[in-house]
């Protein structure tokens, strides 16, 4: 009797616990979806700034998710047969390499700084050459000559007009070479809105001691790295 008492009382334990256990779960999926709803139309804007002596080096990472994806990837789609081959993505690029150029500004002192582009625009479709909801990314290089109005205390601000109409999500890194040492501005709202009016999404960045040395001597002191991040959004 006894046996068959702490048998019974056994099982019904082992009924609850998976009956938490699949809540639990079903709570947790319900969680990752809305979570997946909510960035379905976002961009994310990664800004990576490096400044030395000689040169500043810019580099724009921007990940697409389901909404903005599906847009850009129908544009891609040059012949509409829902298949984007290697020749349509050169062709997308290419089109668009100028106007992407046009989009990103720096500006150091409040003076704008000429950016020249490093290398062409590169896109990696994440093993998904189709065109429908999916998740692609976009990446930008550029190059200036350090700014000689670059002092203790200045301003470093990246003016980035991509993708205007589209929500966006921010991230910021700045990284001090030859002695150089930065700080990003702390917000406590990385995403941002549609733009309106032409008005840029501005990501800053202050120097608190400028580069005082070649970007190339030997012997330089270690780099120094600081982050601003926004909630990363979820990747499937």
């Amino acid at each position: 009797m006894n046996n068959s008492f702490q048998s019974s009382r056994g099982r019904r334990r082992s009924v609850w616990l998976a009956v938490l256990l699949l809540a639990v779960t079903a709570s947790g999926l319900r969680r990752d979806a809305t979570a997946h709803d909510l960035f379905a139309a976002y961009v994310q804007h990664n800004v990576r700034l490096t400044v030395g002596a000689r040169h500043i080096d810019l580099t724009l990472d921007l990940t697409f998710f389901e909404e903005p994806s599906l847009r850009e990837r129908a544009v891609m789609d040059a012949d509409a047969n829902g298949h984007i081959t290697r020749s349509e993505l050169e062709s997308y690029v290419r089109k668009l390499a100028p106007q992407l150029a046009r989009q990103v500004v720096l500006r150091v002192a409040s003076q704008e700084v000429p950016l020249v582009p490093l290398y062409d625009p590169e896109i990696d479709l994440l093993g998904n050459d189709r065109v429908g909801p999916a998740h692609h990314r976009l990446r930008l290089f550029f190059f200036a000559p350090t700014a000689t109005a670059l002092r203790t205390d200045t301003d470093i601000v990246v003016d980035d007009l991509l993708w205007p109409d589209t929500k966006a999500l921010g991230t910021l890194q700045a990284e001090g070479r030859d002695r150089c040492v930065l700080e990003t501005e702390k917000t406590s709202d990385p995403s941002f809105a549609p733009a309106s009016g032409g008005e840029a999404r501005l990501f800053k960045v202050r120097c608190l001691k400028p580069p005082t040395a070649p970007a190339s001597s030997p012997g330089s002191s270690p780099t120094n790295t600081t982050e601003t991040a926004a909630r990363p959004p979820p990747h499937r």
